[in-house]
């Protein structure tokens, strides 16, 4: 189950350099590399001339990348500029000649990649003030995930397993039950919620922030561009100004593996020595998440976007408004038809993610088709209060 027409984390900046770099989502080939002017650019990976893979040729220095094969090259537009084996290697190209190129912004010490061809429809990608507040600090962790990306997804967004899982238990009589919380629904399409509560204190020098005897909030977001969560514990009380606060860019490598990126920010212990030690409490639970993650059934998330009602008590609202909010994605007609894409795979027929340009100039132009989408419905959104 996986969606075009959003903003994805496709790399971290630091890696585009002066060499293309292949990167998979969506289940596609894509390649970034860096233009004449040193802005990051993403094509489809395929070349339409034989088929080879864009990402094992070389950046040259007009600003366009040249395929391993026959050295055709290809602009930031996907525009072929160049047929060196052409009596005129830079006249008589043919339209077809092209190949997908998708909208790039580098924001964050990321490159962000607009995977769709609605981009005007699209949610633009999130702000995070604390990147350039000298208030703040932060270090970065990128990991893949052998996993669907929902199933990591829902890593975070459950509650109810922080005291099994990890440790961290709610106070009150029930330490394992959240305190009661509603989830909101904003207007760019996301969600948030707040809980409150006194959760275990663990050993380590963050014990030294806070009175056990204060409450903490924790406050967690959810935004569609880079399917990201933001959460933000108030590790010094809740009224201390104390904050540890991470973001979580999903990134959907195929059906069952996915790429996370992390972005872990704190306004305490602002010493670089601390960085490790910064590092070292987040990744704790990232990893243990992982490794649960990774075992889930089945590999695949199902095809419509349903969360399953088992009865009783919904405790973790937060997992069923995601699932709500995955049903509308599906209902735009942005969702990948898994089944019918995998047939087309399978006979040879290759297919790449729609850019806007197809919109703009027909699909005539291109070699290979776009993949097929789940068709557009109707969806109503329950009322979660």
């Amino acid at each position: 189950m996986m969606f075009t027409n959003i903003w994805y984390v496709a790399e971290e900046s630091d890696t585009i350099k002066d060499q293309p770099v292949k990167v998979k989502i969506l289940g596609r080939d894509l390649v970034l590399f860096r233009d004449e002017n040193g802005k990051a650019v993403c094509l489809s990976s395929v070349c339409p001339h034989r088929g080879s893979d864009l990402s094992m040729g070389k950046c040259t220095s007009d600003g366009t990348i040249s395929c391993p094969f026959h050295a055709w090259h290809f602009d930031g537009s996907g525009a072929c500029t160049k047929i060196p084996s052409n009596e005129d290697s830079t006249g008589n190209i043919p339209d077809a000649a092209r190949v997908d190129s998708y909208p790039t912004e580098e924001k964050y010490g990321y490159i962000w990649v607009f995977l769709g061809d609605e981009i005007e429809n699209a949610t633009p990608i999130l702000d995070i003030p604390e990147y350039d507040d000298p208030e703040w600090r932060h270090v970065t962790h990128a990991v893949t995930w052998n996993c669907n990306q929902h199933w990591a997804k829902e890593a975070d967004l459950d509650h109810v397993h922080l005291p099994i899982v990890h440790g961290i238990g709610f106070g009150g009589e029930n330490p394992l039950r959240p305190p009661e919380h509603t989830v909101e629904l904003r207007e760019d399409g996301g969600f948030e919620t707040e809980i409150i509560g006194k959760p275990d204190i663990t050993s380590g020098k963050w014990l030294e922030l806070r009175d056990t005897r204060s409450t903490v909030t924790s406050v967690f977001k959810y935004f569609i561009p880079g399917f990201t969560s933001r959460g933000q514990v108030a590790v010094g009380g809740a009224d201390s100004g104390i904050y540890n606060t991470f973001y979580q860019f999903t990134t959907p490598i195929d059906e069952e593996n996915t790429r996370m990126y992390y972005t872990f920010f704190r306004n305490f212990m602002m010493e670089p020595e601390n960085d490790l030690e910064h590092l070292r409490r987040n990744c704790r639970n990232v990893y243990q998440d992982k490794s649960l993650a990774e075992q889930m059934m089945p590999k695949r998330a199902p095809d419509v976007p349903t969360y399953p009602q088992i009865g009783g008590e919904l405790v973790d609202k937060l997992i069923g408004v995601y699932w709500d909010l995955l049903q509308d994605l599906r209902s735009k007609g942005w969702q990948i038809d898994r089944t019918e894409l995998e047939a087309l795979d399978k006979v040879g027929d290759y297919r790449t993610i729609p850019s806007p340009a197809r919109r703009e100039q027909g699909p005539e132009k291109w070699v290979y088709g776009e993949v097929p989408r789940v068709a557009a419905t109707k969806n109503k959104q329950r009322d979660v209060a």
